[in-house]
């Protein structure tokens, strides 16, 4: 589990890495939303039951390609592997014009470890989109980058990665980008 944790941490790391500095004042707080927490958790404990098993070979296949062109210029998909499972990567045309997606099909492992792990990041929220448990979550800010992962069933689950692209920034808010996306991947589970 602290793989899991290290590479979720990592990710929220690595899309601040490509972010541009602009000017503020030191002496403001940071701005904070009281939708970002949530205390009770909406656990059902088993999860709604939904299958991954189709996207565990294939997890480019997730999204249709009608669902890809809403995410905006990306390049081909890219399958891979993380420390959560089988992924796809649609990264952006252009690093600064275009935002970059993540999705990952993570087998056997808790959910509630998964969000036990992520309960003491800055922005966390737990939720239900379409009946289905979300956790929205990231460990600095939500602004460049935000994570939903999705409750499949007990040990199953999707996570949705978002690093927002400098020039969108302003119009494609990453965490509620995050939920979207979600949200698509949930209809394609329910089928």
């Amino acid at each position: 589990m602290t793989a899991l944790l290290t590479a979720v941490l990592a990710f929220g790391a690595l899309a601040g890495c490509t972010s541009t500095q602009t000017g503020g004042n030191p002496t403001t707080a940071p701005q904070t939303s009281t939708d970002q927490t949530s205390s009770d958790p909406t656990s059902t404990g088993s999860g709604p039951g939904l299958s991954i098993a189709k996207y565990l070979s294939d997890p480019c296949s997730i999204l249709t390609a009608s669902q890809v062109t809403t995410l905006g210029s990306v390049r081909a998909p890219e399958p891979g592997s993380s420390a959560l499972g089988p992924n796809c990567a649609w990264k952006g045309q252009d690093v600064i014009k275009n935002s970059r997606y993540t999705v990952n099909v993570t087998e056997k492992k808790p959910f509630d470890e998964i969000v036990g792990n992520l309960k003491g990041n800055p922005v966390f929220t737990d939720k239900k989109i379409d009946g289905v448990r979300v956790i929205v979550t990231d460990a600095i800010d939500g602004e460049l980058a935000c994570q939903a992962s999705l409750q499949a069933s007990a040990t199953d689950s999707v996570t949705v990665q978002v690093g927002t692209a400098a020039d969108e920034r302003a119009t494609k808010k990453a965490c509620p980008e995050a939920e979207r996306v979600a949200q698509l991947i949930i209809t394609n589970l329910k089928g």
